[in-house]
């Protein structure tokens, strides 16, 4: 595990303001594309750098100016362009979710036998995979209820004014979804405004979010929230890309690139983590960037720069008695 994968700072607050952007010296190097970096990832020994194995068909441009903030201000800021900024991992993310959702969800419903089913988005953001489980062409017979619980009100406001037309509604709450990461002796149930309680959920994705939490963090939460017998989705940036890069967006009023903190995990590192939380093991994909992706428009121009690396993986879980 890597913690963080490169210098963050937080700034005061204060400083959190959409007319106001404070650039650090720091930059972007991954603006140039995978070959133009080097790290411990792609290189034998520090001593005896190797060439990446990567290949970038663009030539490189000139780093940009990256602006670190606290993960929660760095969402509030990006959610007003969260869903039209190209980003090319939400694209994969998009794509892969067509097919392992449906997946998923089928697991989640194949045994379950009360009329009530409860599938929680841990993280929900703008409600984008939310949609999607509302969307699912759920049993007539079945009841169903979604709830999305994120940490950014401004993300959240987006995710309620997607849904305000859809003829099921979900439960959105202002959650500390991983309370762990700020105690590490408080209950790991999330705190949520106005969260309903009652039974754990039946099933609980969590798409994009594990990058920004401890590893610890992150699963004694779905530890906590899952019942013994329930389905866990959880998608992530891959080791092979997080190495080289971070989530966040170009503010484009000022050019520069704001981030939050992120940690870069391995495939086997969440593995490992998973076991020892008591979830078994029911499906991984990971997920290179291709050629056709790009050619057939599902992923902006953007996703030239990664041709050939891992960018993203999913991992289906099931907890154990």
């Amino acid at each position: 595990m890597t913690h963080p994968n490169s210098v963050n700072m937080t700034f005061d607050t204060s400083l959190i303001d959409l007319n106001v952007s404070f650039s650090t010296t720091e930059s972007d190097p991954s603006d140039a594309g995978p070959a133009s970096i080097k790290t411990n990832t792609f290189n034998t020994t520090q001593n005896d750098p190797q060439p990446s194995k990567f290949t970038s068909i663009l030539p490189p441009k000139a780093p940009t100016p990256v602006q670190y903030l606290p993960t929660q201000a760095t969402y509030d800021q990006w959610a007003f362009i969260y869903d039209s900024d190209g980003n090319m991992l939400q694209s994969i993310d998009d794509i892969e979710l067509s097919t392992l959702l449906a997946d998923f969800l089928s697991l989640a419903t194949a045994q379950h036998s009360s009329p009530t089913i409860h599938i929680l988005d841990l993280g929900c953001g703008t409600g984008r995979n939310t949609i999607k489980l509302l969307s699912y062409p759920w049993p007539s017979s079945l009841s169903v209820r979604v709830t999305g619980l994120d940490f950014s009100r401004a993300m959240l406001d987006v995710a309620a004014q997607k849904t305000q037309r859809m003829p099921h509604k979900p439960h959105f709450a202002l959650a500390d979804c991983f309370p762990t990461m700020k105690d590490a002796s408080a209950s790991p149930f999330p705190v949520a405004d106005g969260l309903e309680s009652g039974a754990p959920p039946d099933a609980v994705i969590s798409t994009l979010v594990l990058e920004h939490v401890p590893l610890d963090a992150f699963f004694a939460t779905l530890a906590a929230v899952v019942r013994p017998g329930g389905y866990a989705l959880v998608t992530n940036m891959h080791e092979e890309m997080g190495s080289i890069s971070q989530a966040g967006f170009v503010d484009e009023r000022t050019g520069v690139k704001v981030r939050g903190e992120s940690w870069v995990y391995s495939v086997d590192e969440v593995l490992d983590m998973a076991k020892t939380c008591r979830f078994e093991i029911t499906k991984v994909k990971e997920r290179a960037m291709e050629k056709v992706d790009v050619e057939e428009g599902r992923v902006g121009s953007r996703g030239l720069k990664w041709m050939g690396v891992k960018v993203w993986f999913g991992v289906v879980l099931r907890m154990g008695a």
